[in-house]
């Protein structure tokens, strides 16, 4: 395969894989969005509310950096020609992609506490922690990729790329911040909630004194549990790859000059699948995980399309309604 085909692969990529992104990413977003409002409408529930902050930032992320992206495939960024822009973009890139992250650590952390035997543990999933806690993740994710905004600019070349002298440290930061810490976490949260849940059944199963309220909670919390899962399997699979990558271009730096045209254009196509199209991926299928992994967020799903619609019993139960007040009127 010639170099040339490989850009026009990598071309061709961008031109149809990111509108599907785009397409599918806004409509799981806005009904990911939708649902989980209503959730917190009728009960004001931790997990939930993470969850919520999670897809706004996702929703924000692919309709900026992602359009951006795109808009690249066959013009020149105004990142490349702004100095300002460049900073910009890579600052808010990392901080929506943080954000959806930490959220989701925060998450399985909610989830590992409500199913605590310890009530102190407990006391963390109420309400007034998680919008203490929603407060202080928010501005803790706008500092913490501040140092972006030093390092990132326009080279030589017109590319907005980051400074040499910083590639070292931003390769360390993205290892520690995406690599290896995100998925630990929410792995780590995630088994240790799902070992709770066990116990706390296995110990009412023995009891044999379960009663209704408690089934209830019970099954909503391991409703969510499903979901959290396959949200932490769906990022393992789609950003492990983004720290690496970047480990690997850090490395190869010093043979850069003896690269031929076919490895650098080999390189640039698994880049291009790494990042933008693995990465975003996480953020425009958050609604269908959600979908695919649970059962209560697929009715509350359908309850809120027939509601706007007007659609399934309630239409039924109106035309109902209407025939009896007209057979009344004739009578």
């Amino acid at each position: 395969m010639s170099v040339l085909q490989l850009y026009d692969i990598r071309k061709q990529l961008g031109y149809y894989g990111i509108p599907v992104q785009l397409v599918f990413g806004n409509i799981g977003n806005l009904f990911t969005v939708l649902v989980l409002r209503q959730t917190l409408k009728q009960r004001i529930n931790s997990c939930a509310l993470y969850l919520f902050c999670a897809s706004i930032a996702n929703w924000l992320v692919i309709d900026t950096v992602l359009i951006s992206t795109y808009y690249g495939i066959d013009h020149i960024e105004p990142i490349h020609t702004s100095n300002v822009l460049c900073k910009l973009r890579w600052y808010a890139g990392h901080v929506l992609f943080m954000g959806s992250r930490n959220f989701m650590i925060v998450a399985c952390i909610d989830r590992w506490a409500v199913c605590s035997q310890n009530v102190k543990i407990r006391m963390l999933c109420r309400p007034k922690i998680a919008y203490r806690l929603t407060t202080i993740l928010i501005i803790s994710t706008l500092l913490m990729p501040v140092h972006l905004l030093i390092f990132f600019d326009n080279n030589t070349s017109g590319q907005c790329s980051i400074n040499l002298a910083y590639n070292l440290a931003y390769t360390i930061f993205a290892m520690i911040a995406i690599g290896i810490l995100p998925p630990f976490l929410m792995i780590l949260f995630t088994y240790l909630a799902h070992y709770n849940l066990r116990r706390i059944r296995s110990r009412v199963q023995l009891s044999g004194n379960e009663s209704t309220a408690d089934n209830h909670i019970h099954k909503r919390d391991y409703d969510l549990m499903k979901m959290l899962v396959g949200e932490v399997i769906l990022f393992c699979i789609t950003t492990s790859l983004y720290p690496i990558n970047t480990m690997y271009n850090f490395l190869t730096i010093p043979v850069k000059p003896f690269k031929s045209p076919l490895r650098v254009a080999i390189e640039a196509l698994i880049g291009y699948i790494v990042h933008p199209l693995l990465s975003f991926t996480y953020c425009c299928t958050q609604f269908y995980v959600y979908m695919f992994f649970s059962k209560k967020f697929r009715d509350d799903f359908l309850k809120l399309f027939r509601r706007r619609f007007q659609i399934g019993p309630t239409t039924m139960t109106t035309e109902r309604t209407a025939g009896q007040i007209e057979r009344n009127t004739a009578k």
